[in-house]
């Protein structure tokens, strides 16, 4: 009997993804593999634009804690580094964890609210697989916008999920009680009509 053993998926440190160069991908880690996503297309950029700057300003008014976007790196509880497109964390739990606005680290766990925005390269598996790191480890909200169906899917859990068209409206909920944000905004041709 012949017995094979797989090598041992490569455990990666902070300082290692930290040092990768600045080569225009966006690098997670994915069960112990570097992944490299390219950056995104135009219609991307400009749906998590809108929604960033929304976000943002409204947390600038309320105060409620950070909102960034997808240069940060989260570690999750089975150690995969996720960067989600947006994401919003609580100013109490960035104190818990004695988080600063100069901190040179990675989240150690999930955003409280994490946003991704389909690309044409992203499959269902991929995403599902996201929100399963993300809810495992500490989202409460996540809102995965589909601009091809011009719909947002609101998840509470991996099991309890709501869509909406473009004539519904994003709720901040508890995390960022009295946003609301109209769908159908971010899939607008020009800001400006």
């Amino acid at each position: 009997m012949i017995v094979t053993s797989e090598p041992p998926k490569k455990v990666w440190t902070e300082e290692e993804l930290q040092s990768l160069p600045e080569d225009g991908f966006i690098h997670e880690v994915v069960d112990g593999e570097l992944v490299m996503s390219p950056k995104n297309n135009f219609e991307h950029e400009n749906i998590c634009g809108r929604l960033f700057a929304a976000l943002r300003e409204f947390n600038r008014k309320e105060r409620l804690g950070l909102v960034i976007g997808s240069s940060a790196g989260y570690w999750m509880a089975n150690r995969n580094c996720r960067a989600p497109d947006i994401s919003f964390i609580p100013k109490e739990r960035l104190h818990q964890l004695g988080f600063s606005p100069k901190a040179r680290k990675f989240f150690p766990g999930a955003p409280d609210l994490a946003v991704e925005v389909i690309s044409p390269s992203n499959t269902r598996g991929e995403m599902e697989a996201r929100l399963r790191d993300f809810f495992s480890s500490g989202t409460r909200l996540a809102w995965i916008i589909n601009p091809y169906a011009e719909s947002v899917e609101v998840c509470h859990s991996l099991a309890q999920r709501a869509l909406l068209g473009a004539g519904g409206e994003l709720d901040g909920e508890q995390l960022l009680p009295g946003f609301r944000y109209p769908v159908g905004n971010l899939f607008k041709e020009w800001d400006w009509e």
